[in-house]
């Protein structure tokens, strides 16, 4: 009797060891939980959801130009020549719209 008493408990202290080390959750990585989250936290522009920008994506002998400021960029990323075919509303030969609503109307 003394014996099964024994082997119980030992069975019993095992058990209750190995379900407090399997009990541990992890939080998942890079997920944000009950407010800890800070704008000071510059260490999450380092995780998946960034953006790459041209100028932070190309080395600098990717720009590698002459003096002129329009050429100082390669081609894809210059602004378009001006084409009087293509519609542009500002340069029109009809009458400008005047007051107050036009601003509102255009921004």
């Amino acid at each position: 009797m003394l014996r099964q008493l024994i082997i119980v408990a030992v069975l019993a202290a095992s058990a209750l060891m190995l379900a407090d080390q399997a009990s541990a959750d992890q939080r998942a990585y890079g997920q944000a939980w009950g407010g800890s989250t800070s704008t000071q936290d510059w260490n999450r522009f380092y995780h998946y959801p960034y953006v790459y920008y041209p100028q932070n994506f190309w080395g600098q002998e990717y720009y590698k130009s002459a003096d002129s400021m329009y050429y100082r960029y390669p081609p894809e990323m210059r602004i378009p020549v001006y084409n009087k075919k293509w519609h542009n509303y500002y340069p029109s030969s009809r009458r400008y719209h005047s007051g107050h609503h036009f601003i509102l109307d255009v921004f």
